[in-house]
């Protein structure tokens, strides 16, 4: 008798009200992100894996390199990091589009909960700002003399990769106060990786 009572209830239930809580908004919201950050992920080939491979390296050990690289090696190389660089902006910007269309949709529904409203354009609102901060951050660090970079920031965190052969202790230095001054990122949560 008492199973009958629940799938009674659950037949009865108003799942509208569900779909319209605050709660689950923000849970949806979040796990659409999650999916397109690893979609993305997937996509590229694996990016993961040679920021992994490039993160091996520490600062001010000297690498041994074969004196018979050509011409054409060293171009060939110039265009993958180029090539990398460029994947990897479009994969950043591919992301926050995906997560600003949710939260778009969100803030225009009619049926969403004003609270929920309120939050995604919050949420739009800090998207938009790490977005700004991101390419000042970048514009930045060209401008100390680096040929190619890619800044990322997620809540307090925030990634740099950057093309260098070697950074030096003051280049890193460097780095790390324009993304203070930019974003208020503190150094601890910030991650530099040469490629």
């Amino acid at each position: 008798m008492r199973i009958k009572e629940i799938g009674k209830k659950f037949k009865e239930f108003d799942y509208k009200k569900l779909l319209n809580t605050k709660a689950f908004l923000i849970v949806g919201c979040i796990t659409l992100v999650g999916i397109a950050i690893l979609v993305n992920t997937l996509v590229s080939g694996g990016a993961e894996d040679v920021l992994n491979n490039e993160s091996g390296k520490i600062l001010g050990n000297s690498v041994l390199v074969d004196n018979n690289t050509s011409a054409d090696d060293v171009i060939a190389d110039e265009n993958e990091q180029g090539d990398f660089f460029a994947a990897s902006a479009i994969n950043r910007q591919n992301t926050r589009d995906d997560a600003l269309e949710v939260l778009q949709q969100i803030a225009e529904n009619p049926d969403a909960l004003p609270d929920a409203k309120e939050d995604a354009l919050l949420d739009i609102a800090a998207i938009v700002d790490d977005m700004n901060a991101e390419s000042n951050i970048e514009t930045l660090i060209k401008a100390k003399g680096f040929a190619e970079c890619v800044a990322v920031i997620s809540g307090e965190n925030c990634s740099v990769i950057v093309q260098s052969d070697g950074l030096l202790a003051n280049e890193l230095t460097q780095i790390l106060e324009i993304i203070y001054d930019q974003a208020g990122i503190v150094p601890d949560n910030v991650t530099v990786i040469e490629k």
